[in-house]
């Protein structure tokens, strides 16, 4: 007799997490389980050795288990929906018809899952730890099924399926971190971070990804879509006056040399002399401490621009040397002395890996900044105040 049709076995009628216990308990109770589980042996008449010497007892035993699976089967085919019970008609035994439908499930749980993360989509009211901990059951699932996802796979559908509350983030992870070498959990622990990123940071991605994709972004109300003309949070003309957006020439005229897209904000927050804050769109190092120099020429002047229009002048360009995580030491060059206006040692995202220098994402999702040899700078913590990493300066005396 034909075999059931197992990957249509299971319909959309039929519950088999709930049938399957079911069933089980009835068919214990009824001393019929062992039948559907082992099976029925070969029908001993259809083997002439064993047609000639059985036993009327052996004989007996086997027409016995063969009505008790006709029971069984019987049990099982009644509490079948008519739709899974004519998919499994041709079943020729309980055995056979209880491990069809279990494959069935199985395939039938595995397509749900795949449609399942497929669809993922980040609900507007849903918290990042929710919608995480959601994409994590589907993928241990799929792992159970033994149809695994790869990281970069849940990595790639998280940052697609976000909602529009955390859509800005996808930019700043491509700018800081290394996706391809990112799992949930690593991802996870940027978006905990992610909110502590001042807010011009984050703005300032995604007007550059906006451009970049050639759509248009808003600097009044820090959305997509349009550009400030077209803003309707605009009042008409004379109710007010919107400052204009700094590029590289702020709107006393003054064109600057470097760019420094964050605020001052010089009481907001203190930082330490070794503390150096990663930026993604300053276009250079720079630092207030005229001690750190191992070089330095005065003669050197620039003008850097803030996110506000506000431009500060560096006194001076020079190196700094630095011990790297190893104890080897690295001079970092032409970094600005910018004595005032700044209260805060920065590093240059673009300038850096102009050098060869790479951030990536480490084993517990921190960010690791190497030079082009592979060697660690030192030690990147998130807060409040943004990606900032710890560097022993070499420090040398200017005055000598």
């Amino acid at each position: 007799m034909a075999a059931a049709n197992t990957q249509d076995g299971v319909s959309d009628d039929l519950n088999y997490e709930t049938w399957a216990p079911t069933v089980k308990t009835t068919l214990v109770e009824k001393g019929l389980w062992d039948v559907v589980e082992n099976g029925l042996p070969p029908d001993p008449t259809k083997n002439p050795e064993l047609a000639a010497t059985i036993k009327v007892a052996d004989l007996a035993q086997w027409r016995n288990r063969v009505m008790r699976d006709i029971k069984a089967l019987k049990i099982m085919q009644s509490s079948l929906p008519d739709s899974s019970f004519r998919k499994t008609i041709t079943a020729a035994s309980a055995k056979e018809l209880w491990d069809s439908l279990e494959r069935g499930n199985e395939e039938a749980k595995l397509r749900r899952l795949e449609n399942q993360f497929e669809e993922l989509s980040m609900c507007e009211t849903e918290s990042i730890k929710s919608y995480f901990a959601r994409v994590s059951r589907i993928v241990e699932q799929l792992r159970v099924l033994h149809k695994e996802k790869s990281d970069y796979e849940v990595v790639k559908k998280v940052l697609a399926s976000l909602s529009t509350s955390y859509k800005e983030a996808a930019p700043v992870i491509e700018e800081l971190m290394d996706v391809k070498n990112m799992n949930l959990d690593s991802l996870a622990e940027f978006f905990r971070r992610f909110d502590a990123m001042p807010d011009e940071y984050v703005y300032r991605m995604m007007k550059q990804e906006a451009e970049s994709g050639g759509g248009k972004w808003c600097d009044v109300c820090k959305k997509e879509g349009h550009n400030r003309e077209e803003c309707y949070s605009i009042p008409k003309e004379g109710d007010w006056t919107i400052q204009p957006d700094f590029g590289t020439e702020p709107e006393d005229g003054v064109a600057a040399d470097y760019v420094m897209l964050a605020k001052s904000e010089l009481g907001a927050f203190t930082y330490d002399e070794d503390t150096w804050m990663i930026y993604g769109h300053a276009t250079c190092n720079m630092t207030p401490h005229e001690k750190l120099f191992t070089r330095l020429d005065r003669r050197q002047k620039a003008k850097v621009g803030l996110v506000d229009g506000t431009v500060i002048m560096a006194e001076g360009s020079g190196d700094v040397k630095i011990a790297m995580k190893d104890g080897k030491k690295k001079t970092i060059r032409d970094v600005l002395f910018v004595p005032r206006g700044i209260n805060r040692n920065v590093l240059s995202v673009p300038l850096m890996t102009s050098r060869g220098c790479s951030f990536d994402s480490g084993e517990r999702g921190e960010c690791v900044v190497r030079d082009k040899t592979g060697a660690v700078f030192g030690d990147t913590t998130w807060d409040e105040r943004g990606l900032s990493i710890r560097m022993q300066v070499v420090k040398a005396d200017l005055s000598a």
